[in-house]
């Protein structure tokens, strides 16, 4: 079947049956080929994110949650499974909220926010500090931000850096103890964007999750642990 245009006309997806079973949701700044070695052993549908791959970019900027609330919408009914790697672990986190899939699994994904360092949380706190009391506009705000922030923010169109800033200050530890699904956790042990102890403290907190660490692995093992991650989404 193929890339298929969804519903909406704007979001396109690999669907490779008519009642997938399946939903694969891509990290930030990829696409759904990102599952190109795990999506064909199921019946599936993996989306290109709107912004992201095929999929035409929104003209406002949206929050996780708000993502999850759009592609619930285009999610088949027969899905059964919602697997995310990163951003789209947030966005299957929150997906978990709106329908009891029979099973969610979160792949390397940031679900507790992360702290900093304290360098770093200091030094946009006070320009965010200044910002707030009219001391710096928001242009230079944000050309502070375009100047030391990550690469996928100074890459990123103005609608998704404001989504990347939502994205990385969506704490899901509120919701995480209401998900009443079987959760699947994979994280890498040598993952440098999100650190394995979210992984751990997560598991901690969802009350049916299961959490697997995989050696030698960093942020992006979909390709290069697809076996694996393949036998987990079966059991």
């Amino acid at each position: 079947m193929g890339y298929k245009i969804l519903s909406d006309d704007l979001t396109f997806a690999n669907v490779n049956s008519d009642s997938p079973k399946v939903c694969f949701l891509h990290g930030w700044g990829t696409s759904g080929k990102d599952f190109s070695k795990i999506d064909p052993y199921f019946e599936s549908i993996t989306i290109d994110i709107p912004g992201f791959g095929k999929s035409v970019p929104f003209t406002i900027s949206f929050s996780p949650k708000k993502y999850a609330e759009y592609l619930y919408k285009l999610i088949p009914d027969s899905v059964e499974i919602v697997v995310g790697h990163s951003f789209g672990g947030r966005i299957a986190a929150h997906l978990s909220q709106l329908k009891n899939y029979e099973k969610i699994v979160i792949i390397a994904s940031p679900l507790i926010k992360i702290k900093n360092s304290k360098k770093s949380i200091s030094f946009f706190n006070i320009f965010k500090f200044m910002n707030k009391l009219n001391l710096l506009s928001d242009n230079r705000l944000d050309s502070m931000r375009n100047k030391y922030g990550s690469e996928d923010y100074r890459k990123a169109s103005k609608v998704l850096k404001d989504t990347l800033v939502m994205a990385v200050n969506d704490d899901l530890s509120s919701i995480l103890p209401s998900i009443n699904t079987k959760v699947e956790l994979i994280y890498g042990q040598d993952d440098l964007v999100v650190p394995v102890k979210v992984g751990l403290d997560s598991n901690n907190i969802i009350p049916n999750s299961e959490l697997t660490i995989i050696p030698n692995e960093g942020h992006n093992m979909l390709r290069s642990s697809s076996k694996k991650i393949v036998e987990i989404i079966l059991r």
